[in-house]
């Protein structure tokens, strides 16, 4: 490894650990603030089913994820690496299409590509090197972001599992989720004259 790959790994893993470490108050205040431009009841119901989906897609993966306990070829990962990803990108997408700001969708969309890059990066690598050389044949057959409509040759016929689902913690999302839908909601139908100082 050369230098200046160590220090741009040095460089990535300080802003992997801040971010990890500060990422729940910065969704929390990005999330106050982006209700703050939301006024619409038509946006709202664009992007709430948006968001519903991509809750829906994070828990159907998180049902059949089991974190580096195995290689989970069930459920949706029998056809895209990358499933909690896909969802969480809806799921995000849904908030800002509520905004009917085309700056900050398209902001967005921008930021979670170079975020879903890195991140995802860091994951594949781990992977690699936990489940060789069975992933090394899974990621020969499904691509990273784009489904496939055929499974995977190694697929596993595993049902989903709300246990699972637990244990990812995706519950909490998805209660999370529908309160603050339900805020938006009735900050637009009772409080729309309301404007944040933003």
């Amino acid at each position: 490894m050369s230098v200046d790959s160590k220090a741009w790994s040095s460089i990535e893993d300080s802003l992997h650990r801040t971010l990890t470490w500060y990422r729940v108050p910065l969704m929390g205040i990005a999330t106050v603030a982006l209700v703050g431009f939301i006024t619409s009841k038509s946006a709202f119901w664009v992007g709430a089913p948006v968001a519903l989906l991509g809750e829906l897609v994070q828990i159907w993966a998180a049902s059949h994820l089991h974190k580096d306990e195995r290689l989970t070829v069930s459920g949706p990962y029998s056809h895209v690496r990358n499933p909690m990803y896909i969802g969480r990108l809806l799921l995000g997408l849904g908030f800002f299409l509520m905004t009917w700001n085309p700056y900050l969708i398209g902001g967005y969309v921008c930021l979670f590509a170079v975020y879903a890059h890195f991140r995802v990066r860091r994951e594949e690598k781990r992977l690699n090197e936990i489940f060789q050389p069975d992933y090394q044949k899974y990621c020969s057959e499904i691509r990273r972001w784009i489904p496939s409509f055929k499974p995977y040759s190694g697929s596993e016929s595993r049902r989903a599992s709300w246990k699972q689902v637990c244990a990812n913690h995706e519950q909490i999302n998805l209660i999370v989720l529908l309160l603050i839908l339900g805020a938006i909601y009735l900050r637009i139908d009772r409080f729309a004259h309301v404007h944040w100082p933003i």
